[in-house]
């Protein structure tokens, strides 16, 4: 027979040993956490190797896109040099003006400027002409930097002075074609685009 004193005490030792089962962390209860944890850890990753994917595809395409615009911007201060240096020529010093020509210039018409005669220059100083240029405005029509060629169109005021007479004023576009050599942009050809003079 039981006493009451030993059935308190099973009934004691049953609960707890249940409450002891319950407080008892399961195994599987712990997974889910593990898993979540992982999947935030490899999303953080994620997000974090995305985003400095981006910067530095944002970085490259600014650094391209600054590399162009400085190009753009090192065509057009030498072209409107190169075209004031061409449509500017004194007589008198006649020598250091077609230097400065054949300084400006390469390929075809450089060698054009480089051959030319003495009676060519005999010409050029019995004209007794002086040309004064200034270039308007201007802009870089086209630019392929991977090939190294360019055109700029100019709109220019040239003053013209003949056998001493009274200077006068001509307006005129012009069309350049530059190549990038080893000293840096070249006009390798020039020409005038057809213009309406003012106040005709």
């Amino acid at each position: 027979m039981t006493s009451p004193a030993e059935t308190d005490t099973d009934v004691d030792s049953a609960d707890a040993s249940e409450t002891e089962t319950a407080e008892a962390p399961s195994p599987r209860s712990a997974l889910p956490t593990i898993v979540l944890s992982a999947a935030v850890a490899l999303l953080v990753a994620a997000v974090a190797v995305a985003g400095w994917f981006g910067v530095a595809w944002f970085n490259a395409a600014n650094d391209d896109g600054l590399t162009y615009s400085s190009s753009r911007d090192e065509v057009d201060r030498v072209a409107r040099a190169a075209i004031v240096t061409m449509n500017t020529l004194d007589y008198r010093k006649l020598d250091q003006g077609l230097a400065n020509w054949s300084d400006a210039t390469t390929g075809a018409l450089h060698d054009e400027i480089t051959k030319l005669t003495a009676e060519n220059k005999q010409q050029l100083m019995e004209a007794k002409s002086v040309t004064k240029a200034v270039v308007r405005s201007s802009a870089v029509r086209e630019l392929d930097e991977r090939a190294g060629k360019a055109t700029v169109i100019a709109a220019i005021k040239t003053t013209v002075s003949t056998g001493g007479g009274e200077p006068t004023d001509k307006y005129q576009r012009i069309e350049a074609s530059l190549v990038r050599t080893d000293a840096g942009w070249k006009l390798d050809g020039i020409g005038k685009v057809p213009y309406a003079q003012p106040g005709r």
